[in-house]
């Protein structure tokens, strides 16, 4: 049985998702968990605190599920690795039949004008992601799997900025042809000769 603490993570995670971090009131998180409202101020001191306990969680859950499995795999090759996450981050979103979007981009859009704690910990988030792209393609460019005239971190910011733009259009028009697509065509695009 989940403790309140847990009730009140896993509801607004879900809230956060669907409706937006400012679209879900406290009110709404209570009614979906039915914890009581001095309840929730004992273990949060504010929305925003509850907001950033969860985007923390979200990154641990992203970087345990997408990049350990995919993208730092070093026991199969930097071009399998990288397919393997383009396969994957297009599953999670069919999983989620084409609705919701990226947490972290739709966090991104809505917050980071606004709340310079989300903005600074996503850009740190988003650095990271990249990053870590980088490293693969590097590793891809040594091994003579990916072309060595454009810059891996060229590449790596547009790997993220196509993930993004593709996961909007994914949204927008339920269906996860853009990613598909679209990961195919950069694919093929750094992929040596």
């Amino acid at each position: 049985m989940s403790t309140s603490k847990e009730k009140v993570i896993d509801s607004a995670q879900e809230l956060f998702h669907l409706k937006g971090f400012q679209n879900t009131s406290i009110d709404t998180i209570l009614e979906h968990t039915g914890v009581t409202k001095s309840n929730l101020y004992y273990h949060f001191k504010s929305k925003e605190e509850l907001g950033l306990l969860i985007l923390e969680k979200r990154i641990s859950e992203y970087e345990r599920r997408f990049f350990s499995e995919t993208l730092e795999n070093t026991s199969i090759s930097p071009e399998q690795r990288l397919k393997n996450y383009y396969k994957k981050v297009t599953a999670y979103h069919k999983n989620l039949d084409c609705r919701n979007g990226c947490p972290f981009g739709n966090l991104a859009l809505e917050m980071s004008d606004i709340n310079e704690k989300f903005r600074l910990r996503l850009s740190e988030f988003f650095n990271h992601w990249q990053r870590i792209i980088e490293l693969c393609i590097k590793e891809g460019i040594k091994q003579k799997q990916f072309r060595s005239d454009i810059s891996s971190k060229a590449i790596s910011q547009l790997i993220i900025s196509h993930l993004e733009g593709a996961i909007l259009m994914v949204k927008t028009h339920r269906s996860t042809i853009p990613l598909s697509s679209g990961s195919k065509t950069i694919m093929k695009l750094i992929k040596s000769a």
